[in-house]
């Protein structure tokens, strides 16, 4: 069950000019380690936009290096396909990720190599989530938060199986063994879910979505964070949280995206979504077919205006051979 509407909350008010419905996003090394394998991105395409954060992992440059194949690999996917359904968009572009690193982690150098995922992919009033590993997405509404990502880790799994309690999860020996994640294994699973942004009813909240990697999480608690991006434009509190995460320690990289929702997020579509999603994928269906008409058009074009310029050489080459 999503967020419902929490009691009002007494919180501070952005300066003025500064926008609290612009998205913001950063990422930084920290404090103990030198080199940042942490990549987030923004790409736009015919299925939707996406946004994208990733922990790379494998030792010296293996994980900076899995984390920008993996979003190199999605923004090819994404802008060179044509328009699909968001839930097979994201979960394809994941999967072909998946299938470059698995091919790269057979040169010995960057057998280790990996890293986690975390994506939202807009399209219209539908947003998909997706995610492989422990970066996470939060839902955050008037100062009340919800995680709508499970982690793929060892202590995830004993949380599940009732063996230790939440809360002991993130300060467990194991907290970040994952079972999970791009390019371990060919045949990924990728954990994709479905939502629908509705208008704000009035007198309430937005809803604002928090993506971020574990060098934030495990720094800063869940309320710390639902408060900071409740009282602050999603700038501000950008750098507000990876602030707080050094200030105690910042031992691994930190990443985050804050994205503006305008409206709110909910796990079924509004009345006539689907009609309207109907008319819209004839619509780009129609389009790819008169492009593809246009297309095939100029190849018909060519091929004649090929054949009868070789018949013209054919001619001349004759008229050539006969005069002499």
């Amino acid at each position: 069950m999503l967020l419902e509407g929490s009691d009002k909350k007494e919180f501070g008010v952005a300066d003025e000019g500064e926008a609290s419905n612009v998205p913001a996003a950063i990422t930084d090394t920290g404090c103990e380690r030198e080199l940042n394998e942490d990549r987030y991105a923004v790409i736009e395409s015919q299925s939707g936009l996406a946004w994208l954060v990733c922990d790379g992992m494998g030792g010296a440059t293996g994980g900076e290096l899995a984390a920008q194949l993996a979003i190199d690999a999605i923004r090819r996917d994404l802008e060179n396909l044509p328009s699909r359904p968001p839930e097979v968009a994201l979960r394809g572009a994941i999967l072909e990720a998946n299938r470059v690193i698995v091919l790269r982690r057979q040169n010995q150098a960057f057998s280790q190599m990996g890293t986690t995922i975390v994506g939202g992919l807009f399209s219209g009033s539908e947003l998909v989530i997706g995610h492989v590993g422990d970066s996470r997405i939060y839902l955050i509404r008037d100062g009340a938060i919800q995680q709508l990502t499970t982690d793929h880790t060892y202590v995830q799994e004993l949380v599940d199986k009732g063996q230790i309690k939440p809360e002991e999860a993130l300060s467990h020996p194991q907290a970040h063994i994952l079972t999970r994640a791009i390019g371990s294994e060919p045949g990924l699973e990728v954990e994709v879910q479905r939502y629908w942004i509705w208008e704000t009813p009035p007198g309430e909240a937005m809803d604002y979505l928090l993506l971020c990697t574990d060098g934030l999480y495990s720094l800063v608690s869940e309320g710390e964070m639902a408060n900071i991006v409740s009282q602050s434009t999603p700038q501000r509190a950008c750098v507000k949280m990876v602030e707080t995460a050094k200030s105690r320690g910042g031992f691994d990289n930190i990443t985050l995206a804050i994205i503006p929702l305008n409206g709110q997020l909910r796990q079924e579509p509004p009345a006539g979504y689907e009609e309207q999603a109907k008319k819209q994928r004839l619509k780009l269906a129609h389009a790819g077919s008169q492009d593809a008409n246009k297309s095939l058009a100029r190849i018909i074009l060519l091929v004649v205006l090929l054949s009868g310029l070789s018949a013209l050489v054919t001619m001349l080459l004759m008229a050539f051979s006969m005069s002499h």
